[in-house]
């Protein structure tokens, strides 16, 4: 497969164990206190992809992504959660 860029509303369950990277904003504690920045500072997570939902709010499209990454505070592997809306590039890498 190589890599692939999508919306990250385009994102299904069939994509859940490829490699995934995205930016975003810090918006949660829990990434602070993992080490991956400051409130509202933009982050690149990268990780395997463990579990993709889709849905819509008043008409617009997002995915919830759980994805497996390593923490730089602890350097340890842990799973986050991020809703990603069509605005939101994702790549893709097949693992395999």
């Amino acid at each position: 497969m190589g890599d692939r860029t999508v919306s990250a509303v385009q994102l299904r369950q069939s994509d859940a164990l490829n490699w995934i990277e995205f930016e975003t904003l810090i918006c949660q504690d829990k990434w602070e206190t993992l080490g991956f920045g400051a409130f509202g500072q933009p982050v690149k997570f990268a990780g395997t992809l463990m579990a993709v939902e889709n849905g819509t709010t008043m008409g617009r499209a997002w995915s919830r992504v759980r994805v497996r990454v390593t923490a730089p505070a602890t350097g340890q592997r842990t799973e986050i959660t991020s809703v990603l809306g069509a605005h939101v590039t994702v790549t893709l890498t097949d693992l395999d």
